[in-house]
């Protein structure tokens, strides 16, 4: 059956994510040891040098983020469309209402007849907000709207592994020039190794629960 297919390969691609993660440590070692190594080259020439090493953990989480999301939203639609044609339904995704994840939530729920747990839905719905905020207001809270920023918010309180941090090289400016101070999103390791187990535990329970009516 095609599900068993496309289970195989959205496996295969959350496991390349984890691998992801951890790859990537490495390489933010080395970054800040490359930059510390040029600062001292090159200080009486570049006094106000920008080390990408302070940069680049930041941007790394945000791509692990960004490429989670890109996956997740992705290996849903697949689902959603493996499931219709295995057993013939008559609805496809597109006839639901609404965002993406409201359209797959609603298909799961009422044609799929599989409700996925609150908690790994939860984790859906937050991971696409953190991906709002990195793509569409590059990681500045201040920059999304009232609503948005609200519950980002109470997602870093209540996720461990994000902060909110006041920003000291993106939104920098002048030290002349008089500024409040931005804050920005900031996601550690243990956030993006916690969101790829909660999107393997989520198609774990939808592939366990592909057939409609079915237990």
């Amino acid at each position: 059956m095609s599900a068993d297919l496309d289970k195989a390969t959205t496996r295969n691609l959350l496991d390349g994510l984890r691998s992801f993660v951890t790859t990537f440590e490495g390489q933010r070692d080395a970054a800040r040891e490359e930059d510390a190594r040029a600062l001292t080259e090159s200080r009486e020439h570049h006094p106000h040098a920008v080390l990408f090493g302070d940069l680049l953990p930041r941007l790394q989480n945000y791509s692990l983020v960004t490429l989670l999301t890109v996956v997740l939203k992705a290996r849903l639609a697949v689902f959603c469309k493996a499931v219709r044609q295995d057993h013939g339904l008559a609805q496809n995704l597109d006839d639901m209402d609404g965002t993406f994840l409201e359209k797959v939530h609603i298909y799961l729920r009422d044609v799929v007849q599989a409700e996925p747990p609150a908690d790994l839905w939860n984790w859906t719905e937050e991971l696409v907000l953190l991906h709002s905020c990195i793509t569409e207001a590059a990681g500045n809270p201040d920059l999304m709207g009232k609503f948005d920023r609200r519950v980002l918010q109470q997602i870093v309180r209540r996720r461990p592994g994000l902060a909110l941090e006041q920003d000291d090289l993106l939104f920098s400016r002048s030290p002349h020039l008089s500024q409040r101070p931005q804050p920005v999103l900031v996601i550690h390791t243990e956030f993006c190794m916690d969101a790829v187990t909660a999107a393997q535990g989520l198609f774990g329970y939808l592939y366990q629960h592909r057939t409609p009516g079915g237990p």
